[in-house]
């Protein structure tokens, strides 16, 4: 009975919390997750995988393997899981921007900061060694507001004063649940379905001087997002001398069709009256999600140090992102390439006199050659990581920090250079649930 209460107990915390993000990013689908104005294009800003244990050294996690966290960036990391270990990480994520372009020479800057709900996620044995795990994690977010005034002398002696402006907001959400299984001694095998929701909205306003005889008109898009992805992981362990150990690992995400509905509309606004000029609806398979394939290695010495490097490769040509996005005459989708890398330290893990020697200390940095290209030029974005992990009472129970700095963009051609920092917390429980008592 002290099993079955317990476990009662749990699933019912963790149920109220998980409806209650469930609820949080329904609502936030519609809000601005974040503010950059490279959420104009495609699915939005795509989401770094994994919790702030991942984050904190650069987002590595193919083979990376610890019994201490949960890693969904590859779910065969899963079986490295205690048998009888119920694990539970909740976090958040705060975002500042800073942007610079140049146009006509003149410099123009801009920032932004929110603060939202990152993930929920947990993980427990169902047989055996054989664990599952699941939660829920943003995959994009949209955010943007950006306007300019016309310039030509000819444009606004004919039509007055004019302003153009171009909005956004919303972002996918995906719900996954992971299975790991092991294979013997040191091959596990992992298997994550994916559902993929959420919804995007777009605007684009011509806003002319009032009194000029014109109507204000706005055109936009709003897309609707629902469907499965499916993806299979590995890792092999290889113990080596010294009590270092070697694992392999690597991930193969199957190409996903997403997008359920797509409105294009237009209509024009003279004072209180607006009139519908266009509204189109497309349903179906809108654009797809490519297939990803990521592989990577970690060396570690158990509670000491860890060492890993992940490739992540993924061709966009195909995914009908530019026929859902603004601007199309200068934007190109191009295959992505990602290297990361990350680096822990813990002093002495069984150090009770010392607290700060116990902390999981953590850098990382990664390199990305985006999907976006811009009148011939590839968007990169570089970044360096650094995290801590805070052991509270027992030593699997931490709260976690990763702080991000990066960049992104160019600002030659008038395209934009965008500078970020990220900050993520998460609270990580872990329990021992299915030993029987001797005593009930």
């Amino acid at each position: 009975m002290h099993i079955i209460s317990k476990i009662s107990h749990g699933l019912a915390v963790t149920g109220i919390m998980c409806c209650a993000a469930t609820a949080v990013f329904a609502q936030t689908d519609d809000a601005t997750n974040t503010f950059t104005p490279y959420s104009l294009y495609g699915l939005g800003d795509l989401t770094r995988p994994g919790i702030a244990y991942n984050l904190g050294m650069g987002g590595v996690g193919t083979g990376v393997r610890t019994p201490r966290m949960i890693n969904l960036v590859n779910p065969a990391a899963l079986t490295a899981h205690d048998s009888l270990a119920f694990m539970f990480d909740f976090g958040i994520e705060n975002q500042n921007y800073y942007s610079t372009n140049y146009t006509a020479g003149e410099k123009q800057t801009s920032a932004a900061n929110n603060m939202n709900i990152h993930h929920i996620v947990m993980s427990f044995p169902v047989y055996k060694r054989v664990i599952v795990g699941f939660g829920l994690l943003p995959y994009s977010s949209v955010g943007y507001d950006m306007q300019r005034m016309e310039k030509s002398d000819n444009v606004i002696a004919n039509m007055g004063h004019t302003r153009y402006r171009y909005t956004g907001e919303g972002g996918i959400t995906q719900g996954v649940l992971s299975v790991g299984v092991p294979i013997g001694k040191r091959l596990s095998l992992g298997g994550q379905a994916q559902y993929y929701f959420g919804s995007i909205d777009r605007y684009s306003i011509v806003d002319f001087e009032e009194g000029s005889g014109y109507s204000d008109l706005t055109t936009g898009q709003l897309l609707k997002v629902g469907n499965f992805g499916f993806s299979l992981g590995a890792q092999y362990e290889q113990p080596l001398k010294n009590d270092l150990v070697l694992t392999v690992g690597a991930t193969w995400q199957f190409a996903t069709k997403i997008g359920k509905r797509e409105i294009d509309f237009a209509y024009t606004t003279t004072s209180s009256l607006v009139d519908t000029v266009a509204w189109n609806t497309n349903t179906g398979d809108l654009m797809s999600l490519p297939a990803t394939v990521s592989a990577g290695f970690s060396l570690h010495k158990f509670d000491r140090w860890m060492f890993a490097l992940d490739y992540v490769f993924q061709d966009w040509r195909n995914s009908g992102f530019e026929k859902q996005s603004f601007m199309q005459k200068t934007f190109k989708v191009t295959p992505s390439h990602l290297v990361r890398t990350g680096f822990e330290w813990i002093p002495s893990r069984t150090n009770f006199r010392n607290y700060f020697k116990r902390c999981s200390y953590r850098a990382g940095f990664s390199y990305e050659n985006t999907y976006m290209q811009f009148s011939g030029y590839n968007i990169n974005d570089v970044s360096a990581t650094i995290g801590v992990g805070f052991p509270i009472n027992r030593w699997n129970n931490s709260v976690n920090f990763s702080a991000e700095v990066g960049r992104r963009g160019t600002t030659r051609n008038d395209l934009i250079r965008e500078t970020y920092v990220k900050f993520s917390f998460s609270f990580s429980v872990y329990d021992i649930w299915f030993i029987k008592p001797k005593i009930e």
